[in-house]
């Protein structure tokens, strides 16, 4: 229980959320597959299947977002851009802070990654991989100080990068509609969800998770989406997890699509990386 936060580009009109309105890259490839695993369909990214481990932090929004950007990065450079991007510099940065039910307003992250952007990092506690690697140990009793760290304009991991050179940018970011949400994966590669988290997924091992009849609310967690398919007759959205590789199945979940799904399909966000 320690695990219980521009162009093509349009305001919806009862909403602020900015939807994407064309979608010229949809009619390439104008069927949804039956089964998708982005993993597969970009091996070369490394950081697609990545799982990363929040402790207790309540810091599951910005390992999806900062996953899925250096996902999108790679997908979108054909692999020459193939590094993670350092969530410890969106947690210290940027000021954003999760509120106790683990909600973050819709597109603060990628607003930071749009106007000031993030360094590479590795996603691994206390090593040198990247200009800004995590210092937050892979643990539930984080220590107090977690939350209280320094914003830092230099590179403290591989020292031999410069920290104003090594930032990368989204040029703009965008709400998912459902209906739209196969047809962005499968075409620019994974997007961020939330989800409604009940106590009875904490054990989840195996098999597609669908919500019980008495399980309680917990919060709102963040994850990576990253494919679909069927299993045993029901439809599951696949989706990358932040509570380390012990959870679920290797740190992933299948969610049953749809209703009872958690609300998965109301969250969705992605962006287009900036390429130099």
């Amino acid at each position: 229980m320690m695990l219980l936060g521009t162009r093509g580009v349009e305001a919806a009109t009862k909403s602020k959320k900015p939807y994407k309105i064309r979608n010229p890259r949809y009619v390439i490839d104008n069927q949804n597959h039956k089964e998708f695993d982005a993993r597969k369909r970009w091996p070369q990214c490394k950081t697609i299947g990545e799982v990363y481990n929040e402790g207790n932090a309540l810091l599951s929004w910005a390992y999806a977002t900062t996953g899925v950007f250096a996902d999108r990065m790679c997908i979108a450079t054909n692999g020459s851009y193939n590094k993670h991007l350092s969530t410890e510099e969106l947690i210290s940065c940027s000021g954003i802070k999760a509120s106790a039910n683990g909600w973050v307003r819709d597109g603060l992250a990628w607003e930071y990654f749009k106007t000031h952007g993030l360094v590479s990092g590795g996603s691994i506690y206390n090593t040198n991989d990247g200009c800004q690697p995590s210092k937050i140990p892979p643990v539930c009793n984080l220590p107090t100080k977690i939350n209280k760290r320094t914003c830092v304009d230099y590179c403290y991991g591989n020292d031999t990068i410069k920290y104003n050179h090594d930032h990368v940018k989204v040029r703009y970011y965008y709400h998912v509609k459902p209906k739209d949400i196969q047809k962005e994966v499968q075409t620019y590669g994974p997007v961020t969800a939330a989800l409604n988290l009940y106590d009875d997924i904490f054990l989840h091992k195996s098999g597609v998770y669908t919500l019980t009849k008495n399980a309680k609310y917990v919060r709102l967690q963040y994850v990576k989406l990253i494919g679909w398919g069927v299993e045993n007759g029901v439809d599951y959205w696949l989706l990358v997890n932040s509570w380390g590789n012990e959870w679920g199945q290797n740190g992933l979940l299948k969610i049953k699509r749809g209703k009872y799904g958690c609300a998965v399909e109301s969250f969705v966000y992605a962006a287009v990386p900036k390429i130099k």
